[in-house]
């Protein structure tokens, strides 16, 4: 089984994480929690609609934005993810 090593920063402290893959699904050296978009440049967050969040009658506003945006991984180190 071949490795391959990728490098990340911690997303809460940004410590450079060395991240060593290990074939599907397996990793070392540090925390992942999956990928997401972040906001990027002009825009702004246009309200869509409202939900009631689980029932407790609060009215949330549902936005979406509408500049462009970036596809991120979160990654943690050891430390701030036992913290």
């Amino acid at each position: 089984m071949s490795q391959e090593t990728i490098l990340r920063k911690c997303v809460v402290c940004g410590k450079k994480l060395e991240i060593i893959l290990h074939g599907e699904h397996k990793y070392e050296g540090g925390h992942y929690f999956g990928k997401f978009e972040i906001p990027i440049g002009e825009g702004e967050n246009k309200v869509i609609g409202e939900s009631d969040i689980f029932g407790k009658r609060e009215i949330v506003k549902i936005v979406e934005w509408t500049g462009e945006s970036k596809e991120v991984e979160y990654w943690e180190c050891d430390d701030c993810y036992y913290e």
